[in-house]
């Protein structure tokens, strides 16, 4: 599937339901989670489905590495991705310094409590850091905002150009990010956000790069080294203190080649849209009674979404064992009620 191809079956889908970037759509949220689990697996961090679904479909407090992790990124994320595209919808999307220091406040704020993060939230770090088997070595820490301004000023003049290549874009800013590795922790997981944050704002969609098997971890890692070399020598420019113009930033990357990275985008795009494609419609009469996972396979609300409605006495149900039932009655019900709310 080329990314043209790509771009208009996210069109039709966006067509079809304008808001399907939310945890309420139960094919989007399945993508979401998917991502979550990859991501925070490529840090070290494993989950297996259920110890993610226990996490978000409980609402658990946050007090283990684990969860803290979990609940951090689904909060960072689906914040951040639900604002982008509002932004895309306007035609105003660009990125500013504060939106990504939003991600990592917060993504780090349940590590922050849980005391396994004790770094200030949302502040690029004070100091220098290594970053372990990593060909690149990240910018000295006195040059971090520098070097970031010229990583945003960069990535919105691209954005005004016309025919731009939105994929090869948000796979540069990816890499450039991370060899920034601007704050002092979480900047994978970040640098993962953001990228998405890019593809949604430019009219795609939040991507799962996989990260739970080694071999899909090391492909990930090859990919960023492959084609980093560029923004060594720009961060070491930055370090003696070279201003950098656009041009001159656009000399160092187009003589390096993406290609590799570029393809596990695409690769990941396909792989989402297939997914999102799944929408799956079915008629009932009004007095039937369904479990919460058929009636999340008759209307676009995820088991997760459906079960905090009910807690919240949103929408009306009844237990049998250890299940949930809702009446299709009580679920068209809602449905009229949030049309005629917005």
């Amino acid at each position: 599937m080329n990314t043209e191809k790509i771009r208009k079956d996210i069109e039709t889908i966006r067509k079809k339901n304008p808001e399907f970037i939310t945890v309420a759509n139960k094919e989007w949220y399945a993508l979401f989670k998917d991502e979550i689990r990859n991501s925070i697996a490529i840090e070290g961090v494993f989950a297996n489905r259920n110890e993610l679904l226990r996490v978000l479909g409980k609402n658990e407090r946050a007090d283990t590495e684990k969860t803290a992790a979990i609940l951090g990124y689904f909060e960072a994320a689906s914040s951040m991705y639900e604002y982008a595209h509002n932004q895309y919808k306007e035609q105003e999307f660009i990125l500013r310094l504060s939106d990504i220091k939003q991600i990592h406040t917060l993504m780090m704020r349940y590590e922050k409590e849980v005391g396994t993060y004790t770094g200030d939230l949302g502040e690029f770090r004070r100091g220098d850091i290594e970053v372990a088997q990593a060909t690149f070595k990240p910018i000295d820490a006195y040059y971090i905002r520098p070097a970031m301004q010229l990583f945003t000023i960069w990535l919105n003049a691209k954005l005004k150009e016309d025919n731009i290549d939105y994929l090869k874009l948000a796979a540069i800013s990816h890499i450039w990010f991370e060899t920034i590795h601007p704050f002092r922790d979480g900047n994978g997981r970040v640098g993962r956000i953001l990228l998405s944050y890019v593809l949604i704002g430019s009219g795609y969609v939040n991507i799962a790069i996989k990260g739970i098997s080694k071999n899909d971890r090391n492909n990930y890692y090859d990919a960023l080294e492959s084609c980093d070399s560029c923004f060594e020598k720009i961060n070491r420019k930055i370090e003696r203190s070279k201003k950098l113009s656009v041009a001159e930033v656009d000399a160092y990357i187009d003589i390096v080649d993406f290609s590799i990275f570029e393809k596990i985008l695409k690769s990941c795009l396909t792989q989402a849209v297939k997914s999102l494609k799944k929408t799956k419609k079915i008629s009932l009469g009004k007095e039937a009674v369904l479990s919460l996972k058929e009636l999340s396979e008759a209307y676009d609300y995820s088991q997760d979404y459906l079960r905090n409605l009910i807690n919240r006495k949103q929408l009306k149900a009844h237990k049998q064992g250890k299940l949930w039932y809702v009446k299709v009655r009580d679920m068209q019900e809602y449905v009229q009620k949030i049309k005629t709310s917005k």
